[in-house]
């Protein structure tokens, strides 16, 4: 398969669970393949950080002179001007960074507060034990090191011999750490449908992975069901709830 395309998709969320797989052995084992990766990835953030960071000074400028404009002569017509700056300043953040990062930067920060990788519960890694090369002990290791693409391409692999909750869970929260939310929504459901033991901690991470989507309601939705549950996080819930209300 094309390289280039491969990143292409990747970035665009589209690989299939195959390509998912290639793509990780090609970090592994194609220097010049990881190396271009790392270049587009860190150049995607930095645009992104650079684009927010723009938009939002320009915001903040039109608010303070709103404040400080004086208003007791010609009200309406002040308002006028500053709506319509705002206005401008808003279209041209929209073609920065598309309406739904404009529009859910708020959910974004709340993501970004609340978030926090779940550990590793279930494969006890410890030192010695260099002869374990097992799949699960693979998944796990990359899951702990943050290399997520390594990790959503084992634990996928590892969901199709073991198609456990905390397999489903642990290759959802990969997902998530790798910025593809909605791949990790359709596993966090999985897991929550089964009403296991990871179902509370399903609930909280699908609720944050709506918010980075800008889905309010479906994120209200999962922090209700969570703060009902009552086994995991009830009250940090209730106040994200109340936040979003």
């Amino acid at each position: 398969m094309d390289k280039e395309q491969l990143l292409y998709d990747y970035f665009s969320n589209r690989l299939t669970p195959e390509q998912e797989r290639l793509f990780a052995q090609l970090l592994e084992t194609d220097g010049e393949f990881k190396q271009q990766f790392d270049f587009e990835n860190n150049l995607k953030r930095v645009i992104r950080e650079k684009e927010a960071k723009q938009l939002k000074a320009k915001l903040i400028g039109f608010e303070e002179g709103i404040q400080k404009e004086e208003t007791a002569r010609a009200p309406f017509t002040v308002y006028r001007k500053w709506a319509m700056a705002a206005s401008i300043a808003l279209l041209v953040g929209l073609g920065w960074l598309g309406y739904n990062n404009f529009s859910g930067s708020g959910y974004m920060d709340m993501y970004e507060e609340h978030f926090q990788e779940y550990p590793n519960t279930v494969y006890a890694i410890t030192r010695g034990e260099e002869a374990d090369t097992s799949l699960e002990r693979q998944a796990f290791v990359a899951y702990e090191t943050n290399d997520n693409v390594q990790a959503i391409a084992l634990f996928t692999q590892l969901k199709e011999t073991k198609n456990t909750e905390a397999v489903n869970f642990y290759l959802a929260q990969s997902y998530l750490k790798n910025g593809q939310a909605e791949k990790a929504i359709a596993l966090f459901d999985e897991t929550i449908n089964e009403k296991g033991e990871f179902r509370p901690q399903a609930l909280w991470y699908a609720a944050l992975a709506y918010l980075k989507i800008n889905e309010k309601e479906n994120a209200i939705r999962m922090l209700n069901d969570l703060v009902a549950d009552g086994r995991y996080k009830k009250e940090e819930a209730s106040k994200l709830f109340r936040d979003l209300e």
